[in-house]
């Protein structure tokens, strides 16, 4: 069961993975596997590929006259699960089962598969055996983020791509941050939550 939120915050580490930072886990969908352990330029993120993590589908890079409208070379590459792959494909992610964590995915379409808009694609998403969002794109410059904050039940958690007929599931990024045990006393085991709306609060003053 899901309920929502409006902003997260990130403690405590977890489950290390080879070429990480602490506790992160930072895949990059679609990378090559020779490329595995980039680090970001702006965020010095090490991203690794995401071939160890998923079974099934195909590598694609966005259209070159698309990379403009994003300045994230994580969403540059893209894994995609058009059919055969079946109507549900999964992440497995290591996990420290009673621990608590935010996992993040993005959705560039880029025009990947040499579409063009309007693309009325969509798809859902699923934490394990329960919904967690439904990824909607209208245009190939839109750009999607899911969050969830959940409880791990085992020592590897699954995140679904499911195709519902209304065009073929994608995803760009899959990112999982260990969150401190004390935050979020509400979500358990059987109740995660998802992110409702994010809203920056600061700013320079002059």
């Amino acid at each position: 069961m899901f309920l929502f939120l409006g902003a997260f915050v990130l403690a405590a580490t977890a489950v290390h993975v080879a070429g990480q930072q602490e506790g992160f886990l930072s895949i990059d969908c679609g990378l090559d596997a020779k490329f595995s352990g980039r680090k970001d330029t702006y965020t010095n993120i090490a991203y690794i590929s995401d071939s160890p993590y998923v079974d099934g589908g195909e590598n694609h890079r966005v259209a070159a006259d698309q990379e403009s409208f994003t300045n994230d070379v994580s969403l540059l590459t893209l894994r995609s699960f058009p059919p055969p792959s079946g109507l549900r494909n999964c992440y497995n992610l290591p996990t420290e089962s009673g621990a608590k964590y935010l996992v993040r995915m993005e959705f560039f379409h880029g025009r990947y598969d040499g579409k063009s808009s309007p693309l009325s694609l969509q798809f859902e998403l699923h934490l394990g055996t329960n919904y967690w969002d439904t990824v909607t794109l209208q245009d190939t410059t839109d750009d999607w983020v899911s969050e969830a904050i959940f409880v791990a039940w085992s020592s590897w958690v699954t995140v679904c791509l499911l195709n519902t007929g209304t065009g073929t599931p994608f995803v760009n990024t899959v990112e999982l941050r260990p969150l401190g045990a004390s935050l979020y006393p509400d979500v358990t085991i059987d109740e995660s939550i998802s992110t409702y709306g994010r809203g920056n609060m600061g700013g320079n003053f002059t």
